[in-house]
């Protein structure tokens, strides 16, 4: 059996995938297995809105 993979980290977004070489922050190419991938994007995106609608602290 293979272990999962590692979380992703912040300065994997600033690096070139490993297999497909797809820029920085991109999308993997399809027959990618190992970098960014829609599933990724997707979380991103919703991490970024629920942190937009998120009310500020109270003071």
């Amino acid at each position: 059996m293979s272990s999962p993979p590692p979380p992703f980290r912040p300065e994997d977004f600033e690096e070139r995938c490993e297999t497909c070489n797809a820029p920085p922050g991109q999308l993997c190419y399809a027959w990618c297995d190992t970098g960014y991938t829609a599933d990724d994007a997707r979380a991103d995106a919703e991490r970024h809105a629920a942190q937009r609608d998120a009310k500020p602290p109270a003071p």
